[in-house]
């Protein structure tokens, strides 16, 4: 197994990456997802760098990821505050919904407030 590095037995079912090529193969429990371990045998996953990943995690390496909306974010206009990333439009006061683009703001726990707030 490419993960564990133990011996697959003859009887045990395997999983193969075609983009890994097939002298690579996995357990199926070993076939896993290499940023949050998520199995991926029965998921679709991509092969990027030499490793398997989750759809969640292989968009989340191309494009950030909004802590307003939780979404992937495909515009480049966006705004980005201490390694957070948020749409335009979710750019905003958590309490009152003020849009914080060019305005004074605090970040709290991944949460914008306005100074007011």
């Amino acid at each position: 197994c490419d993960a564990c590095q133990q011996p697959v037995p003859g009887d045990c079912p395997v999983v193969y990456a075609d983009r890994a090529g097939y002298s690579r193969q996995w357990h199926p429990a070993c076939f896993v997802c290499c940023r949050c371990a998520e199995p991926l045998v029965d998921l679709i996953y991509f092969w990027k760098s030499g490793a398997a990943w989750c759809g969640r995690h292989y968009c989340e390496s191309l494009r950030p990821r909004c802590a307003g909306c939780d979404e992937i974010i495909f515009s480049d206009d966006y705004q980005q505050v201490e390694g957070l990333a948020w749409h335009n439009k979710h750019f905003a006061c958590l309490e009152c919904e003020t849009l914080l683009t060019g305005k004074p703001f605090a970040l709290a726990k991944a949460s914008l407030l306005c100074t007011t707030c």
